[in-house]
């Protein structure tokens, strides 16, 4: 059986959310406005520096359709290495959505 470090699973959780959150072309700002916190607040949610309640963990989940209970689930080394390199690509795809309705 494994065991969680704390840290450890912040930073999964984080990474869920700024993965969903771009596949829903939201912007961070966007996302706060939506669930009633800060851009700030989400950006440390996303970085895994902060401990977001259950319930703004559900109202975030919901909002981007993200199963909460997938992103809990420990991931190897070598998922998370892959979500890294997904979410760098949707985050150059997100940019460049955004830099041609300017």
């Amino acid at each position: 059986m494994f065991k969680w470090d704390f840290e450890e699973l912040k930073v999964q959780i984080g990474l869920y959310i700024r993965k969903y959150r771009l596949v829903s072309s939201l912007s961070q700002f966007q996302l706060a406005i939506e669930i009633g916190l800060s851009k700030d607040y989400i950006g440390l949610i996303e970085r895994g520096k902060t401990n977001p309640t259950l319930e703004i963990l559900v109202d975030i989940s919901n909002y981007i359709n993200l199963d909460l209970s997938f992103a809990i689930l420990k991931k190897s080394e070598s998922e998370l290495n892959s979500l890294k390199i997904e979410i760098k690509e949707l985050e150059k795809k997100f940019k460049n959505q955004n830099k041609r309705k300017s």
